[in-house]
């Protein structure tokens, strides 16, 4: 799909953009349209989704941007099953299996899952582990 930003004010481009971007599976991409080169959006995306999208010019200016963003991310937020006493293991796992090598795989818990990085390690995952927030561990498996 095409997200045309052209004519967006400049601060509403980029949450327009981040929720093209969440909704997409691995393997997906959007064009993206922009006036002027969107090199800032893809150093946000590098820093806040490391290795979690490719990045391809497809046009490149003076008038016109046009970039293939790719999704290379599953993202599982076990928080609301969880939450609601349910266990998130089982779908977290058959989202591993799905894992391609260059894809990443996003866990997103309310606390930091170390069992969950153990199993996966066993299964040739790497991970980094951050705390977003008081109520949110983010772990980022990678196939090794």
């Amino acid at each position: 799909s095409h997200v045309d930003v052209r004519e967006l004010h400049p601060k509403d481009r980029h949450p327009l953009i981040f929720d093209h971007l969440g909704r997409l599976q691995p393997g997906e991409k959007i064009t993206l349209l922009n006036d002027h080169d969107p090199a800032p959006l893809r150093y946000q995306l590098d820093g806040m989704f490391p290795g979690q999208y490719g990045w391809e010019y497809v046009e490149q200016g003076p008038d016109r941007w046009a970039v293939d963003i790719t999704s290379k991310v599953r993202t599982i937020d076990a928080r609301p099953v969880i939450a609601a006493g349910g266990e998130p293991r089982e779908t977290i796992m058959a989202a591993a299996a799905l894992t391609e090598p260059g894809e990443v795989l996003v866990v997103l818990a309310p606390f930091e899952p170390v069992p969950l990085q153990g199993a996966l390690g066993a299964l040739g995952f790497d991970h980094v582990t951050d705390q977003v927030d008081e109520s949110t561990w983010r772990v980022i498996f990678s196939r090794r």
